[in-house]
């Protein structure tokens, strides 16, 4: 099952990196509506869905990341 990251949001495309580092075009009609950047969304049999488990877990982990990096003292 790929999982894809979304990267961002212009016009009427989202795009998006794939596990391996791939990034792709998606149409925003085929995706969910409440899309947003930063989620990480399923291809399905029916279609794309959010992972709201691994969203939340990638965005914490973002956020550590910046936390250390921005708190650093020269």
């Amino acid at each position: 099952m790929m999982k894809y990251s979304v990267e961002r949001i212009e016009e009427n495309v989202a795009l998006c990196e794939d596990d391996l580092g791939k990034t792709v075009k998606l149409r925003l009609d085929e995706l969910p509506e409440n899309i947003r950047e930063g989620d990480i969304i399923v291809r399905t049999e029916n279609g794309y869905t959010i992972d709201s488990d691994e969203t939340s877990v990638r965005r914490k982990k973002m956020a550590e990341m910046q936390k250390k990096l921005f708190n650093k003292k020269n």
